[in-house]
């Protein structure tokens, strides 16, 4: 008996964020071009070494739009120094150098390079690094060697002199690092042209995301079970306009380029809900992929899988299905054991035998398909296709050319183009659809956590500004001149906000995630909602300026002199008072109107006295008799105080703030509601990580529209006047906010 065979649906994913600040300004990351000629012309090449092999391709449209881009001129930062003159590169550029053109994988790119290895651990082993280690000529060396480790060596036979280039390893010219720019821009001017050539021939299917890679789902609603934590997030945030705006603006890319529609869509981050589908239907889109964990999620049923990874029943995940609605839409599910595999499993194995490893998986998951009743099953195998090749030797090619040659010739696996599957074979229907990603089945990469929710209300904000002054404007029009060149003026700003909904933000915000661009995307994020205003001539608001992820944890100044004020609390501080003192400056933007206790915090000190000021905001002070109670908390260390004990506040979610996992030794507290408060308590740190408490005689707190504080420096009983501190906003024992975050204030006195 013939064994049944078994259809093979490789997908892979191709994505890069906006890195423009405006619409024609450079990229400030060069990762577009860097994969461009290691990655997404080669991954499609490769099929025309196998008769039979067939692929399907994701491209997100931002992505399609910045090759366009690079065809057009503009450029990247690394770009524009990798061709300047070595006369003209400064200290400024040798330190970019430094921190920037070392960013690969040290074992599969650098060491194929000997000078540049050598220049590589220059670098990396030096005690005390300066821009004079290295002469100009190494750092045009550094810089031709790191672009060429990008450059797939697929490209040497079609280009004479990249065989020249790649062996000269050092001395490169301008005119050589010219030249390996223009090898990386034909690459670029390839690839849109080729994959339409191979798509019209039926070698591979190209699908599409979103315009700018967003998370439908929550731009649809966020009124989701998902969601673990709402606090900070704006309270009625729909934009399902927006979100039909995204999948309708990436299917007229998509025909602009491939001069048809598209029938597949991969959904930002695999993240869906049931209306997501209804409007991808709605849309014309034939089908989706997902990840496996929400097949489990909405029938729940959990996959089990034996000590190899295989499932030991893989039916449910290996047949194709079809939504139950009036706007139906089919839906192939992701084997996530094959794409973990891929990205972080193989890369450290020998090439041929991870792909040997690979094919016999893939068979005995056909083995145990032989009884099934269906005669078309389909293994899905979606995922990154950019990524994760940095961790092969050779950029994943031995892999991938094994493993495409063992299925090419077995005549029961078939890889399929997944809409020519679908057409073909009959589905099973699949009833509402559950919420999530492909992720740990819901949303926490991108919404939830403390600095991505303060992400959200900052893009709720600016909607919000958009919306009226779009109102306000249409209802003063007095012809279709005028109502044309607002269209204009608006579509430009909707640009900005697309821009700004896109994951990529969100991913990177806050915990778990972080990489050493996070300063950038922080800087791109606030550029694009700054845009908004800009565009529409308006006042940019002040907390758009500072990065967000520090908006609220950082002294705006330290203290400039000694002050001793009188505590009269006085709002405006008539007597410049506090005019010396430091501030902890919390900006007057969204966030501070929903939930934060604390507007702003001033500290400073004289001889005898520490004193601090708490401006509140009023919409979040608890009125009395409520049975809540507002608290804040000052926490104090000193390196030489002889015990040190935990923060014993309670935290409201998983995400810690990075400051609360230092110990102190002195702590401060006091309790308020909207019109008296109590007395201060004092506590300090005693043996096994407790807490003990003691009367300040000589320490005073008043209140009136602001708290003002005094405390003696020999309460704090310190040897020396220099130590630390941060204060918690701690209302009902919970930590709700920290100042700063990250790093403890010091004090110098």
């Amino acid at each position: 008996m013939s064994m049944k065979k078994l259809n093979i649906a490789f997908i892979w994913h191709f994505h890069q964020p906006n890195y423009q600040q405006n619409y024609t300004s450079d990229f400030l990351l060069p990762w577009v071009r860097l994969h461009s000629s290691k990655d997404y012309l080669d991954m499609l090449l490769r099929v025309d070494k196998f008769k039979n092999i067939k692929l399907n391709f994701n491209f997100s449209p931002v992505l399609l739009c910045a090759l366009q881009k690079y065809l057009k001129g503009i450029k990247d930062i690394h770009l524009k120094l990798l061709l300047k003159e070595e006369k003209d590169i400064n200290e400024a550029d040798k330190i970019f150098i430094l921190n920037n053109y070392f960013d690969l994988n040290y074992k599969n790119m650098a060491l194929k390079r000997s000078y540049y290895t050598e220049l590589y651990n220059k670098r990396a082993n030096a005690l005390n690094l300066n821009v004079d280690m290295f002469t100009v000529q190494q750092y045009a060396d550094i810089m031709a060697n790191y672009t060429l480790c990008w450059i797939d060596e697929m490209f040497l036979k079609d280009y004479h002199d990249l065989e020249y280039l790649f062996s000269k390893q050092k001395n490169y010219t301008l005119d050589d690092r010219k030249r390996i720019y223009e090898i990386q821009l034909d690459i670029i001017k390839r690839i849109l042209s080729t994959y339409k050539v191979y798509q019209d021939n039926k070698k591979i299917e190209v699908s599409i995301s979103p315009f700018y890679h967003p998370i439908i789902p929550l731009l649809i609603d966020f009124k989701n079970k998902e969601i673990k934590n709402f606090e900070n997030l704006p309270d009625n945030f729909s934009r399902i306009d927006d979100a039909k705006e995204q999948i309708k603006l990436a299917i007229d890319k998509y025909k602009e380029i491939f001069k048809k529609n598209p029938k597949g869509m991969w959904l930002s981050e695999q993240c869906v809900c049931s209306k997501t589908t209804e409007l991808l239907s709605k849309a014309g889109i034939n089908w989706t992929v997902l990840d496996e964990g929400i097949l489990s999620k909405t029938t729940k049923n959990e996959f089990v899988r034996d000590f190899e990874g295989i499932l030991e029943n893989p039916y449910s995940l290996n047949i194709n299905y079809k939504t139950k609605s009036k706007h139906p839409v089919n839906i192939l599910f992701a084997d996530s054991f094959f794409a973990n595999l891929l990205n972080f499993g193989y890369g450290s194995y020998d090439a041929k035998l991870a792909a040997n490893d690979m094919y016999e998986k893939i068979k005995t998951i056909q083995s145990k398909l032989q009884n099934s009743p269906k005669d078309n099953h389909i293994l899905t195998i979606a995922l990154d296709g950019e990524n994760c090749w940095e961790m092969y030797q050779n950029d994943g090619a031995e892999f991938l050319d094994t493993l495409y040659y063992l299925i090419d010739n077995d005549k029961t696996l078939e890889t399929v183009l997944v809409n020519d599957f679908i057409e073909k074979t009959p589905p099973e229907t699949i009833e509402n659809i559950k919420s999530g990603s492909w992720i740990n089945r819901n949303f926490d990469l991108w919404i939830g956590e403390t600095t991505k929710n303060a992400a959200w209300l900052y893009l709720s904000a600016v909607c919000k500004d958009f919306e009226k002054f779009k109102i306000e404007k249409l209802s003063k029009l007095k012809n279709n001149d005028e109502k044309a060149e607002l269209e204009k003026i608006l579509n430009k700003a909707k640009r900005e906000i697309l821009i700004a909904q896109g994951s990529d933000w969100y991913w990177w915000y806050g915990e778990p995630n972080e990489s050493k661009s996070d300063g950038i995307f922080d800087f791109l994020f606030r550029s694009h909602l700054i845009n908004v205003y800009q565009i529409l001539n308006l006042e940019v608001p002040e907390y758009l300026t500072i990065p967000l992820a520090s908006a609220t944890v950082r002294p705006l100044r330290n203290p400039s002199g000694k002050i001793s004020p009188t505590l009269i609390c006085d709002i405006d501080d008539k007597n410049n008072e506090w005019e010396k003192a430091g501030h902890i400056f919390i900006p007057d933007g969204p966030t501070s109107n929903v939930t934060r206790l604390i507007k702003s915090i001033h500290f400073g000190h004289d001889d005898d006295f520490l004193y601090f000021r708490f401006e509140l905001n009023k919409n979040s002070v608890k009125i009395s008799g409520k049975n809540i109670e507002n608290q804040i908390a000052i926490y104090f260390a000193n390196e030489k105080s002889m015990y040190f004990s935990p923060v014993r506040f309670v935290s409201k979610n998983d995400s810690i703030y990075p400051i609360i996992k230092n110990h102190f030794c002195r702590e401060l507290r006091f309790v308020f509601d909207n019109h008296k408060i109590s007395r201060i308590f004092f506590n300090k740190a005693c043996p096994w990580g407790l807490w003990s408490q003691f009367v300040s005689k000589n320490a005073k707190i008043t209140y009136k529209e602001v708290i003002e504080l005094k405390i003696p420096f020999e309460d704090l009983d310190f040897t020396e006047k220099e130590f630390s501190f941060c204060i918690i906003d701690s209302t009902n024992e919970l930590i709700n906010e920290v100042y700063p975050q990250d790093v403890l204030i010091d004090i110098r006195t």
